[in-house]
């Protein structure tokens, strides 16, 4: 890794003004796990089941979804009745909508020896309406707890009384439309409470530096600056940009600083850190740009902290082992059922069923062998629930921070052309790898495509843009790696990584138009500041911070990181020529007053 001096990197950072049956598995055979839709995973621990045992349960799962429940019956009568999956197989047939009810009897039974199994709290309620008397208690369940997870979060809304409700549906369709003097001029004239106004006050300053006014936004965060709280730390972040767009450098220095001190996120306060350091060594004080730095790089997962350790020549956090899940890791959980009856579904192709089991078993098993649990769920190509996993854990439990970046193994339907760790990088932030995700816009699966844009894809590459084919991660990816290769091309990115990232998220018409109206000096870092849209500022800093957590966890060179530590615009990998580039400014940073 380059080794860059604290000053010289520093000093580059800124584009300068001047410049169940346990005797039923074979014994320990390793095979292969085969997931639909993915790709043949190496396994190193014992298939839980005989070929036919599979076929068998697969065929009964088949029927339950079919809606073939009679079916579905008689083979699972044929089977053990303490078979792996058999308790699960019967929970989910009495579970299907529209399936027969089941006798008090039977329910009693499966209950007194399945009743660790995630589906028993909703037959024990069908099992009190039968009228069986003795239902067992379930497992207790511990609480989690969130662990890691840096991100910029939006302040809570002040809370509003009648007057700034009536206030916020007056002012809200006039920043919409850009009528930005107006809304000010109605803040003037209205009475609110300290927290309302302190908000309203920060919207607005956020409106003129979006406007380009520099000196109005200063002038009005100003006025919130000091009032504490959220808000006002908002409020000292648009102050220091402001100051710095228009190079008042000791000023923004100050500002960002009190953001640093009053963040109400650790992700802000790396922030307000390194833009404290950056506007320091740009008034001619490299003196105090070392502590800001170091302050930065306590938060080791964002996206300023990696940059922070980066330009001080921190190496990256040591390297834990990644999620591999070995034979030993197994001895740790393979006496849990719950954890058999994972692995025994993944071989049969039921993820969800899989997913279930192991949060389930997070919960209800022993708290030594969350971490196990895990690496368990990296191996079986379950990447959504080594994600929560790694996010929630029991109290003391702390995961290994590169379990928090899952890296299943899918591949794309055409083979990978883009960095791998590229790609995962924007399926982590779009859909934390759940493969059958839908936002409320429509977007779908791991990648989050449009099905407009997977069948603008699919009509030049003769891929099947179907809602079943989005839902398949092989096709999904590849859908995602085509755009973004679309996306590295486009004019408005010129293929600099920032910007197609942006373009992912907003669209490259959005791009176009920052291109024209941003005035960020051609520093990539004051461009991914000023993109007006919160979503999309946060979007490009976490999926670059997935991006080097990723390569980190590799071993790679984060080339990115090294750019944006020297004030260069990364360009995207595997593009011919340099890494990295300087733009000059294309016009001084100063004031549009």
């Amino acid at each position: 890794m380059k080794k860059l001096a604290i000053v010289a990197a520093c000093i580059a950072a800124f584009p300068s003004p001047a410049s169940a049956d346990r005797a039923q598995p074979p014994a320990a055979t390793p095979g292969p796990i085969i997931v639909d839709g993915r790709a043949r995973v190496d396994s190193r621990m014992p298939d839980q089941m005989t070929p036919a045992q599979r076929a068998a349960y697969r065929r009964i799962f088949t029927l339950i979804r079919g809606n073939q429940f009679a079916a579905a019956a008689a083979a699972l009568n044929t089977m053990p009745s303490n078979g792996l999956l058999t308790g699960t197989g019967w929970a989910e047939l009495w579970l299907a909508a529209g399936s027969p009810s089941a006798s008090a009897g039977a329910l009693s039974g499966w209950l007194s020896t399945n009743i660790a199994l995630p589906q028993a709290e909703r037959i024990a309620a069908l099992a009190h309406r039968a009228g069986v008397q003795d239902v067992p208690a379930l497992p207790p369940r511990r609480g989690l707890q969130r662990v890691g997870g840096a991100g910029r979060e939006k302040p809570r809304p002040a809370r509003a009384d009648a007057a700034t409700a009536a206030f916020a549906a007056h002012v809200r369709p006039l920043l919409m439309a850009n009528r930005v003097a107006e809304a000010a001029d109605l803040l003037e004239r209205t009475s609110l409470d300290s927290e309302s106004r302190t908000q309203w006050t920060q919207r607005i300053a956020w409106a003129w530096y979006n406007a380009g006014d520099d000196r109005r936004a200063l002038v009005l965060a100003q006025k919130a600056a000091g009032d504490g709280g959220e808000w006002s730390a908002m409020a000292n972040w648009v102050a220091g940009l402001s100051a710095f767009r228009s190079r008042q450098y000791a000023l923004a220095a100050r500002y960002f600083s009190s953001v640093a001190s009053n963040a109400h996120s650790g992700d802000l306060a790396a922030a307000g850190h390194f833009w404290a350091a950056r506007a320091f060594i740009a008034s001619g004080r490299p003196d105090l740009v070392s502590p800001r730095l170091r302050s930065a790089a306590r938060h080791v997962d964002s996206f300023y902290g990696l940059l922070a350790r980066r330009s001080l020549g921190i190496e990256p956090p040591p390297r834990t082992p990644k999620p591999d899940f070995l034979l030993a890791d197994w001895k740790h959980v393979d006496q849990l059922p719950g954890a058999r009856r994972a692995a025994a579904l993944v071989e049969i192709g039921e993820l969800g069923l899989a997913d279930r089991e192991l949060r389930h078993l997070a919960m209800i098993g022993p708290a030594q062998n969350h971490v196990a649990l895990t690496y368990l769920a990296a191996k079986l190509n379950l990447p959504a629930t080594q994600f929560w996993l790694s996010h929630n854990a029991p109290a003391g439990v702390t995961p290994p921070i590169f379990s928090r970046y899952p890296a299943p193994e899918w591949a794309p339907s055409r083979g990978w052309r883009v960095d791998r760790s590229l790609v995962y990088a924007h399926a982590l932030q779009e859909s934390r790898f759940v493969t059958d995700a839908r936002s409320h816009a429509g977007a779908r699966g791991v990648m989050q495509l449009m099905p407009g844009t997977a069948r603008q894809i699919a009509g030049t590459s003769s891929l099947p843009s179907d809602e079943s084919s989005l839902a398949d991660p092989s096709f999904n990816i590849e859908f995602g790696q085509t755009y973004l290769e679309e996306l590295r091309d486009s004019p408005w990115t010129g293929g600099l990584l920032p910007k197609v990232i942006a373009a992912y998220n907003a669209g490259p018409g959005s791009v176009k138009k920052w291109n024209e109206e941003l005035r960020d000096g051609n520093d990539p870092l004051l461009f991914i500041e000023s993109i007006p849209f919160v979503e999309t500022r946060h979007y490009v800093e976490v999926v670059l911070r997935n991006y080097w957590m990723y390569q980190q966890g590799d071993g790679a060179d984060a080339e990115s990181l090294d750019a944006l530590a020297q004030g260069m615009w990364p360009r995207f990998p595997g593009l011919s020529g340099q890494s990295a580039i300087r733009v000059d400014p294309v016009r001084p940073v100063a004031s549009a007053n």
